[in-house]
């Protein structure tokens, strides 16, 4: 594995992660993994993570997709990006669509309460 000034994918995304104060949980809701995943990661269990996943995980943290792609041993140039295809849709961890299925849930009952008072 590359290194850019940390031991190690691993490490790069635990300091990451502790000077941002967010919990593994609070990552991988941002990145759209699993807490489980991004524990495996920063402990370097997984060979060789996903582009998709370290891109999501740049962004979650603030770092540079490049210097994550370095890190996880993949060639990338500074200033590269994750090649997405235009109209993508952004993909979302289970625990977050959870959440947004609540969240129309408790839209829906208001809606009808709303109605239900009209009648």
């Amino acid at each position: 594995m590359s290194t850019i000034g940390y031991g190690g994918l691993g490490e790069l995304l635990r300091a990451a992660r502790g000077g941002l104060a967010l919990s593994l949980q609070d990552v991988a809701t941002r990145a759209g993994c699993s807490p489980g995943y991004v524990h495996k990661l920063e402990m370097d269990r997984v060979r060789t993570p996903s582009p998709r996943v370290l891109a999501g995980l740049g962004e979650a943290l603030g770092l540079p997709y490049h210097e994550l792609m370095a890190a996880a041993g993949y060639r990338a140039e500074p200033g590269s990006a994750p090649s997405r295809l235009p109209g993508a849709i952004k993909r979302y961890s289970n625990a977050h669509i959870v959440e947004l299925r609540e969240g129309l849930q408790r839209d829906v009952a208001e809606l009808k309460a709303r109605l239900a008072e009209r009648s």
